[in-house]
C-alpha cells in the first residue's frame, strides 16, 4: 500500500504469450519511460498452474524497477469485459447514474449483482433535435477482476488501477498524437497471441471495440505444421519474419542498355521473399511436403531469403482467417452503425511488423493508410536505461503496457 504520493507509475500488461511492464515518471510534465521489463510464459507451467506462471513472468519483468514508491497499473483482457456505448439524453452528473444502471441491465448479459460497472461520458452527439451524452460503459464479472487481482497478490505486487487493455492501446496512441484527426476514423488494431483486438477510434474518441479469439498461436500452429518443428522453433521463424524489411528495389541507371534493363527488373530471392501471386492463396500440401523434406535443418544466411519466400505462405491460410474477422468488424462499424469509412490502421502486438500482415490488410480492405505503432515516434520522452533496448528492438509490442503507464501517470 502506498502511503504517500507515487513517484513512478507501472503499467503491467500480462499476456497469453509474456509479460510486459512499462515504468514511467513525470519529467517537466512530460512522461518519461525510465525501465521496460519483459519475460515470456513457460507454457508448460501454464497448462499445469497458470497463475504460478503469471506471477514468475510477472516478478521477472519487474525485477529491475523501483516498486517502492509506484503505482501499479493492471489490465483485464478485452475479450472477457463488455463494453457498450449507451447514449442518454443530457441531465445532471448525479444522475446519470442511475440512468446508467438501467441501461446496463438492458445491454450487459450478465446480472448486475455479478460485475464490477464503470463508465465515463467521453462525447455528446446529435440525433435529429436532440444532443445526447454517449457514455464508455464497462462490465467486467467479478471473477475475472479476481483471477487478475490473485497473479498480482501471487507476484506480491498490488494493483492500484485495473484498465481494460483495449482501452490502454487507445491511451497510448492519444499519447504519441496518434489519434488526433479531425473527422477521421481509425482502426487500432492489437495482435496477441491468442486474441485480437479492434478498435475504432472516431474524431479522437473511442467509438466501438471487438475482440476476436485470434492471434499469433495460430500463425506458430501453421508454422510448426509445415516445417515441422517445434513450438520455440516456429515462434523465432514469426518473429525474426516481423522483423524483415525488405529491400528498397533500386530503378535502372540512365545509360544501361535494354538487356542490362531487363536483367535488374527481374526480382531477386530477397525481392520476392514476401511476393506471391496472392498474400491469400494456400501452399499446395504436396509441395509443402516436398519443400520440407527437401530443406535442410539449419537454413544458411544465403538461403534465408528463400525460406521467407515459403513462410508467407505458409500463414497465408490462417491470416485469412484474421482478415476475415477484421473485415466483418470493418463492415459492421460502417454498415450497422452507419460510421465513416476507415481511413488509417495501427498496428500492435508482437507480429505487427510482419510484412505479409500489412499487405493483405491493404489489399482485402482496401486501407492504403496501414502502420506499425511506435512508442518512441515522439510524445513521450526516453530515459537512459539499458532495459529500453528491447522497446527500441520491439516498440509495438509494448504499446499496451505504455496506454496503463499513461493511464496510471493522472495520479502522479
Amino acid at each position: 500500500m502506498l502511503f504517500s504520493k507515487p513517484k513512478n507509475v507501472v503499467g503491467i500488461d500480462i499476456g497469453a504469450h509474456s509479460v510486459k511492464a512499462v515504468q514511467a515518471s513525470r519529467v517537466g510534465g512530460v512522461l518519461r519511460i525510465d525501465n521496460v521489463g519483459h519475460a515470456r510464459l513457460d507454457r508448460a507451467q501454464m497448462n499445469m498452474d497458470p497463475v504460478s506462471a503469471q506471477a514468475q513472468a510477472l516478478q521477472e519483468a519487474v525485477r529491475f524497477m523501483p516498486l517502492q514508491h509506484s503505482l501499479l497499473v493492471g489490465a483485464l483482457p478485452g475479450q472477457a469485459v463488455v463494453i457498450r456505448y449507451p447514449r442518454l439524453p443530457n441531465m445532471r452528473r448525479e444522475e446519470f447514474a442511475q440512468a446508467v444502471d438501467k441501461e446496463a441491465s438492458q445491454n450487459i448479459p450478465y446480472d448486475l449483482s455479478e460485475v464490477n460497472l464503470d463508465w465515463t461520458p467521453i462525447t455528446t452527439v446529435t440525433e435529429g433535435e436532440r444532443t445526447l451524452t454517449k457514455i464508455l460503459l464497462v462490465a467486467a464479472k467479478h471473477e475475472t477482476i479476481e483471477s487478475r487481482v490473485e497473479v498480482a497478490q501471487a507476484a506480491g505486487l498490488h494493483f492500484a488501477i485495473l484498465d481494460v487493455d483495449s482501452l490502454a492501446l487507445a491511451d497510448a496512441a492519444e499519447a504519441l498524437g496518434l489519434t488526433n484527426g479531425a473527422d477521421e476514423s481509425l482502426a487500432l488494431v492489437n495482435l496477441g497471441a491468442s486474441a485480437t483486438s479492434i478498435h475504432f477510434i472516431k474524431e479522437g474518441v473511442s467509438n466501438f471495440i471487438r475482440d476476436v479469439n485470434w492471434g499469433s498461436r495460430e500463425l506458430i500452429q501453421a508454422i510448426t505444421r509445415a516445417r515441422r518443428c517445434d513450438h520455440e522453433e516456429a515462434e523465432r521463424m514469426l518473429f525474426e519474419a516481423a522483423q524483415h524489411t525488405p529491400a528498397p528495389v533500386e530503378e535502372p541507371e540512365e545509360g544501361e542498355d535494354a538487356a542490362e534493363q531487363e536483367a535488374s527488373a527481374e526480382p531477386t530471392e530477397a525481392e520476392t521473399s514476401w511476393a506471391g501471386s496472392s498474400v491469400l492463396d494456400p501452399l499446395d500440401d504436396e509441395l509443402a511436403d516436398l519443400n520440407d523434406l527437401d530443406a535442410p535443418q539449419h537454413v544458411e544466411s544465403t538461403q534465408a531469403s528463400a525460406a521467407d519466400k515459403h513462410l508467407d505462405e505458409i500463414v497465408a491460410t490462417p491470416l485469412n482467417r484474421l482478415v476475415s474477422e477484421i473485415r466483418r468488424s470493418f463492415d459492421y462499424y460502417e454498415q450497422q452503425l452507419y460510421e465513416q469509412p476507415v481511413s488509417r490502421i495501427i498496428l500492435s502486438g508482437g507480429t505487427a511488423q510482419l510484412p505479409i500482415l500489412r499487405a493483405t490488410l491493404v489489399e482485402e480492405l482496401g486501407v492504403e493508410q496501414v502502420e506499425v505503432a511506435n512508442p518512441m515516434s515522439g510524445g513521450l520522452q526516453l530515459g537512459n536505461s539499458a532495459s529500453l533496448n528491447i522497446l527500441k528492438e520491439h516498440p509495438a509490442q509494448f504499446m499496451v503496457a505504455v496506454g496503463l503507464a499513461v493511464r496510471g501517470a493522472a495520479n502522479l
